[in-house]
Formats: C-alpha cells, sequence, structure tokens
C-alpha cells in the first residue's frame, strides 16, 4: 500500500472513531446502537486511541435513556478505563478539573492509583477551587466529598478554607468531611462553624460532628449552650452529647 492509501485509510478510520464517539455520546441514540458504539469506543481506547479514550471518558457526563442501562455503561467505561490503567491517567487529569460532574471519573481514578496518590490528586483539583460564588459548584461538592473517605495527613486542613464557602452545601459537606477525618485540626473552626454560620442545617451538622468525635468545646462553652437544635446536651465537661444516641455517640 503506498503512502497515500495509507493516509486515506487511516483517515477512513479517525472518521470512523469520531461517528462511534458521537453515537455511543448522544443520549437519543436508541440503546442497542448506542452500546454497540461504545464498544466500539472502547475497543479503539484500549488499543491506544487517544481521541477515543477522552470520548470514552466525555461519555459519563452524558445521560441515557434507560438510567439501569446508563449506569451499566458507565460501569463498562470505569472498568475499561481501570484496565487500560496509567496511560488514561492524562485524560482522567483533564476530566477532573473541566467536566461538570466527576463522580465516575474519581471512581475510575481510584481503581488505576494507590490510596495516597489518589489523594494528591484531588488535593490538586481541590487547590485549584476558591471559595467565591460559582454557578455550577458540583465538582467542588464531589472533590469535597470524595476527600471525606480518605483520612490522611493534611487533608483536614485543607478542607477548612471551605467553610466559609459562599455555597451552603458546599459547607455543609465540608462539615460532614471534616467530621469522617476526625482530625481535631478541625475542632476550632467547627465552634465558629457553629457560632457564626447563617445556615441552619450547617451549623446543625457540626454540632453532629462533635457529638460523633467528643471533641470538647472548650473557649466557648458559654456561646455553644444556646446554640444546640434540640435532642443534645452540653455537658459541664465540654462535651456535646446527643440525647439517645449513647455516651456521646451518634446514632444514624
Amino acid at each position: 500500500m503506498g503512502i497515500l492509501g495509507f493516509l486515506s485509510r487511516s483517515k477512513r478510520h479517525e472518521r470512523w472513531v469520531e461517528k462511534q464517539i458521537r453515537r455511543a455520546n448522544n443520549k437519543h441514540t436508541p440503546k442497542d446502537y448506542r452500546q454497540v458504539a461504545l464498544a466500539n469506543v472502547m475497543d479503539e481506547a484500549r488499543k491506544g486511541d487517544e481521541a477515543a479514550l477522552g470520548g470514552m471518558i466525555a461519555r459519563f457526563g452524558v445521560i441515557a435513556e434507560p438510567i439501569s442501562e446508563d449506569e451499566r455503561e458507565k460501569e463498562w467505561i470505569c472498568d475499561a478505563l481501570i484496565e487500560i490503567g496509567r496511560p488514561a491517567l492524562p485524560h482522567i487529569r483533564r476530566a477532573l478539573r473541566g467536566a461538570q460532574t466527576v463522580t465516575w471519573v474519581q471512581r475510575s481514578l481510584r481503581g488505576i492509583l494507590e490510596e495516597d496518590e489518589f489523594c494528591r490528586e484531588l488535593l490538586e483539583v481541590l487547590a485549584d477551587f476558591d471559595t467565591e460564588y460559582e454557578r455550577n459548584p458540583d465538582r467542588k461538592i464531589q472533590t469535597i466529598m470524595a476527600l471525606a473517605d480518605l483520612p490522611l495527613p493534611g487533608v483536614a486542613g485543607e478542607l477548612l478554607r471551605f467553610l466559609g464557602d459562599v455555597d451552603e452545601t458546599v459547607r455543609f459537606q465540608t462539615v460532614v468531611a471534616l467530621s469522617r477525618q476526625g482530625d481535631e485540626v478541625a475542632r476550632e473552626p467547627l465552634l465558629h462553624t457553629i457560632c457564626e454560620d447563617e445556615s441552619l442545617r450547617v451549623r446543625n451538622e457540626a454540632v453532629e460532628a462533635f457529638a460523633e468525635r467528643g471533641w470538647s468545646t472548650a473557649g466557648f462553652k458559654k456561646k455553644i449552650d444556646g446554640l444546640l437544635p434540640k435532642g443534645y446536651r452540653h455537658e459541664k465537661s465540654g462535651r456535646i452529647v446527643k440525647l439517645g444516641g449513647g455516651d456521646g455517640g451518634a446514632s444514624h
């Protein structure tokens, strides 16, 4: 085959891959056709096709019908990315920083990396966020939620600034994450949250964190006394106890 024939064949294949990506990522494509196209895209991605890799990850951002099949297809993609492994990392890293929703991207990354490396990747993403208004904070929220389950040194300290985020859900999920982390570096900032946050939901979640963790309210005891929601008691020792939840524990 001459060079012109090779180039022509290569171009046809490139157009075919693009067509498969469009079909796989179109929520209006009938399920059977969509899944055949997706299988083709995953095969090309396994062979190292960069366009197919990017197109496959972009499928995470599409919600197709029926939902049960949509979830199944995303599981396929996640498994394929884990199988491909580190060669997929550049595309995954771009998606972590650019996609509107990153839960599936995070799940794929977690399957490729060890816990400490995965944590570092998420902290690098977190560092790009500020605490000002943004129209769609989902990516920030999902990053904070993923870090909640990674109780490694330094994570809680990186989360603290989001207690001051303008978005109420970001602040709420930050409190949840800090409670799961269990690092006492969060103790005093969370006391300020109980005393000062404008959101009742956020304040109550911070109270719950103290009940779960048994942290002391030292330095804030007089302020806290009048702020506890119904169902909690502030003991003389400075511990917050959830009534009916045992000795300082919370019932879930």
